[in-house]
């Protein structure tokens, strides 16, 4: 699971769901027409996950909604998260589709990015959503909950359904379906009440240790649906402690309650009918890349590195323009980067690659476009597409027909440079010699750092005029999506540490300002306001030829980012390294 700074969480099966979503979910009296106008105001705003239910009775409003903007072009219908869920009247397991299925029908959609148990009780099939017996009670019915989600993981198999996971599920009952025989998909996600007069630390922290996302409902307190909630419930947004840290945030008690919930790693979902509230709710999430970015931009970086990838541009392209509108830069001041992900590498996708870029940013072009790697994947809308074996699909391509479709982007405007990334010199080598060469890459970013200085690229990049950007300069973020446990941290090196201290620096102001006197072009990530500046502050001393001789002997030829996934495609850039 990753959630970060990101205003997405990667779920176990590796489709992203939005950290904020709207709840659609409103008592009887509430006119269905309210869920389609607070659906479009919150797609306007900024929401791309919708949560609702059959339940609800409103899919088909929601649903119009949706259509509607995808329709006049706000998004597409790749950008929306929606879920639903199958009700408690269908969970014998030959008739969880049919629920799906009239959903769908409702919603007018093909599928849906997530299907979920509602609830793990079982009424008695039917028409009537709470079925009465003759003494008023409700009447449960047996279930194996096992068998309802062999039926969820067949919606799944036929594509009705991206992603499934559970609601108003216990300990217990996850662990039953968890270590079911035969289990063929784990449950993504558990969306329970959570707030903070029920915080669900027990619950949240067992379903991290098993990668399974925990989504709060009524995070914000009750609806108040006296069909549900008791009448003197008390208002969680009434709290005079809540209310005190609004106050000293400058926020109201509502965002401080959804904000809680981001920073312990639960996704939220906020149901308001109100556009005021909707709005007010929506700015909750602004993340750390946001923030840091605009710090940044304040410290005095013009130089901004993101990717189609790292699904953020959003942040950083709203950060860069508050920027521009206040005044700090122009635009013309700013050096932004952005890059071709594998699954855009056949030629016809490259533009539509940036074109997205482009179209999250608000930008009319970036400065540079790059070859994220040389290895493409199977296109289509998951950044990392696996078999039914969990093996990521790698595909052919031709990098330098590539290449031909990133040179038409710099020739319709969209970008100023273009470039590439994780190359190695044979690969460098092929693009500048492709016949009908238009323009040579203008640099390659690759990994960079004092256990790997790259020397020999970056001499071979030299004799190219190629630009050497060195990413990870300050060792590795430490994914483990990417990088294996145990992994040395070299800012520890005593030798690093020695010549920090005789400049009165940080081994990271070191290791930045190694690259700059190597003559590379070097990146440093951080999402903390004091490690930004003083990253800048590289530019404010000089290390001595000694001190970058002794330097260089820390090289171990080390890499972090092995590409694991990729090794063994005709592409791979590291062979014989490893």
């Amino acid at each position: 699971m990753e959630l970060k700074g990101s205003r997405c969480v990667r779920l176990s099966d590796g489709h992203l769901m939005p950290v904020l979503g709207l709840g659609t979910y409103a008592s009887e009296d509430v006119p269905k027409s309210k869920s389609y106008e607070a659906t479009k105001v919150a797609i306007d705003v900024g929401y791309r996950h919708i949560d609702s239910a059959y339940l609800y009775q409103n899919e088909e409003e929601v649903g119009a909604a949706m259509r509607e903007k995808v329709a006049d072009g706000t998004v597409r219908r790749e950008d929306l998260f929606y879920t639903t869920k199958v009700w408690a009247t269908f969970l014998q397991p030959d008739l969880v589709r049919s629920c799906l299925e009239r959903s769908l029908k409702k919603l007018r959609l093909d599928f849906v990015d997530l299907f979920l148990i509602h609830l793990p009780v079982s009424l008695k099939p039917g028409e009537e959503i709470l079925p009465i017996d003759g003494a008023g009670k409700v009447i449960q019915v047996p279930v194996d909950l096992c068998e309802t989600w062999e039926a969820l993981e067949r919606c799944k198999d036929a594509g009705l359904t991206r992603s499934i996971g559970v609601s108003n599920f216990n300990r217990r009952q996850l662990e039953m379906i968890l270590m079911k025989p035969g289990l063929k998909y784990k449950p993504v996600c558990n969306q329970v009440e959570c707030h903070p007069y029920l915080n669900q630390h027990k619950l949240l922290d067992f379903c991290k240790s098993k990668d399974i996302v925990l989504v709060a409902y009524s995070a914000l307190g009750s609806h108040r649906d006296p069909r549900c909630v008791p009448k003197d419930s008390p208002y969680l947004l009434e709290d005079p402690v809540l209310k005190a840290i609004a106050k000293k945030y400058k926020r109201s008690p509502g965002q401080v309650a959804l904000r809680y919930q981001l920073q312990r790693g639960v996704v939220v979902l906020a149901k308001s009918f109100n556009e005021k509230r909707i709005q007010e709710n929506f700015q909750v999430p602004k993340s750390k890349v946001y923030e840091s970015t605009k710090v940044a931009i304040d410290v005095g970086y013009r130089h901004f590195d993101a990717a189609y990838m790292y699904q953020n541009e959003e942040e950083v392209g709203e950060a860069m323009r508050e920027k521009v509108a206040d005044g700090t830069v122009k635009r013309e001041d700013l050096f932004y980067t952005t890059k071709v992900w594998s699954t855009f590498l056949q030629p016809d996708l490259v533009r539509l690659c940036l074109e997205r870029s482009l179209k999250k940013l608000k930008l009319d072009y970036v400065d540079l476009f790059l070859i994220h790697m040389p290895i493409a994947l199977k296109p289509g809308e998951e950044n990392f597409p696996k078999d039914g074996t969990g093996k990521y699909i790698l595909v052919p391509v031709d990098l330098c027909k590539t290449w031909e479709a990133l040179e038409k982007c710099k020739d319709a405007g969209l970008t100023r440079s273009v470039g590439v990334s994780n190359f190695n010199r044979r690969q460098l080598e092929m693009i500048l010699n492709k016949p009908g060469l238009k323009y040579k890459p203008v640099c390659n970013q690759v990994e960079c750092h004092l256990y790997l200085n790259q020397q020999k690229l970056l001499n071979f990049c030299k004799s190219k005029d190629i630009v050497f950007v060195a990413y990870s300069a300050l060792g590795s973020h430490r994914d483990p999506k990417w990088i294996k446990g145990g992994c040395p941290q070299f800012l520890e090196e005593p030798v690093l540490n020695d010549i920090a201290k005789k400049h009165n620096r940080t081994p990271g102001q070191v290791a930045l300002r190694y690259q700059l006197q190597r003559g590379a072009v070097v990146l440093a990530k951080s999402f903390t306001e004091k490690r930004i500046k003083e990253n800048f502050q590289m530019f404010e001393f000089e290390l001595t030829p000694e001190d970058m001789k002794v330097i260089d002997g820390i090289n171990r030829d080390f890499r972090y980012f092995y590409l694991d996934f990729a090794i063994g495609h005709p592409n791979y850039p590291f062979v014989g390294e490893k």
